[in-house]
C-alpha cells in the first residue's frame, strides 16, 4: 500500500496544487473539504485517473469540541498516512480598530488550534512521518492588516518550532512561507500586481512552487525545525532593501 498525504483545504487553491504534486511523487490522497459537494469532481477523477487512490474527508476545522475524536476517526480509517499538511486557513480582515474576541478566536480555531488537535492525533495512532505547516511570508516583515489571522500564522509558526523538538526523532515538523502567490476577495487586485513586479525575482511564484516545497520536506529526512519561504525574495531581499516596501 502506497502511503498517503493527509492535506488540509485539500482540493482548492494551494491545496489543489500541493495534492497534485504530491500525487506525482506517488501519495495516495486524503483530502479535507467543508463541503464535499463543492469540490470539482473532474478534478477528482483526473488525480485518481493518475492510479492514486483518492479519498475526501467531510470536516468542519473550526468545530474544536469534535476535531480531536475526528482525526482518530480519520487515521484510523486511513492507515497509510504518513503525511501531514496543514494548509486550511481561516483569512478574514480585521485590524487593531475592528479586532473582536470572536475574530482572534475564530482564526485562532482553524489556523492554529486545528493543526494542533491534528498533529496530536497522527502522533498518538500513527506516531511516525511528516507534517508541513503552511504559514506566510508577511510573518518576517508583520503588519496590522488580517490582525487576526497574522496573530494565529504566528501560533502555528511557534507550534511548528516546538513540535520539531518535541516530536524528534519520530515526526518532521516543517513549514512553508509563500510569499505574494495568489490573490484573496479582500485585497486589491492592482496593489497585489504592484507589489508582486516589485519583487526581487519578477513576482512569477505560484501554487506549484509553494507545492514543490512541500513535496521536498515530505522527502527530506534529515530536515526538521525549518521554514522554506517561496516568495520571490521579499523576505530576504525587497523589505531589507526598503524596509518602507509594500
Amino acid at each position: 500500500m502506497a502511503e498517503a498525504a493527509f492535506i488540509t483545504g485539500g482540493t482548492k487553491r494551494l491545496g489543489a496544487a500541493i495534492a497534485e504534486r504530491l500525487a506525482a511523487a506517488g501519495y495516495d490522497l486524503v483530502l479535507q473539504t467543508r463541503d464535499r459537494e463543492s469540490v470539482d469532481r473532474s478534478w477528482l477523477d483526473r488525480l485518481a485517473g493518475g492510479g492514486r487512490a483518492v479519498a475526501l474527508v467531510e470536516l468542519d476545522l473550526a468545530a474544536a469540541e469534535r476535531l480531536p475524536e475526528r482525526m482518530d476517526g480519520v487515521f484510523s480509517r486511513h492507515g497509510n498516512i504518513s503525511l501531514i499538511v496543514n494548509n486550511a486557513s481561516r483569512f478574514i480582515p480585521d485590524d487593531f480598530a475592528t479586532v473582536t474576541a470572536d475574530s482572534l478566536l475564530a482564526h485562532f480555531q482553524v489556523n492554529a488550534f486545528a493543526p494542533l488537535a491534528i498533529l496530536q492525533s497522527f502522533a498518538r495512532l500513527v506516531g511516525r512521518g511528516a507534517v508541513v505547516n503552511i504559514l506566510d511570508a508577511k510573518l518576517a516583515w508583520p503588519n496590522a492588516d488580517f490582525l487576526s489571522y497574522t496573530l494565529a500564522k504566528f501560533a502555528l509558526s511557534n507550534i511548528t518550532d516546538l513540535a520539531a523538538r518535541h516530536y524528534a526523532p519520530a515526526i518532521r515538523v516543517n513549514g512553508v512561507a509563500p510569499g505574494l502567490t495568489l490573490i484573496s476577495p479582500f485585497q486589491d487586485a492592482d496593489r497585489f500586481a504592484r507589489e508582486r513586479a516589485k519583487l526581487p525575482l519578477g513576482g512569477t511564484v505560484g501554487p506549484a512552487d509553494i507545492a514543490e516545497a512541500v513535496a521536498y520536506l515530505a522527502a527530506a529526512r534529515h530536515v526538521t525545525g525549518e521554514v522554506i519561504h517561496v516568495d520571490d525574495g521579499e523576505r530576504h531581499l525587497a523589505r531589507q532593501k526598503d524596509p518602507s516596501w509594500a
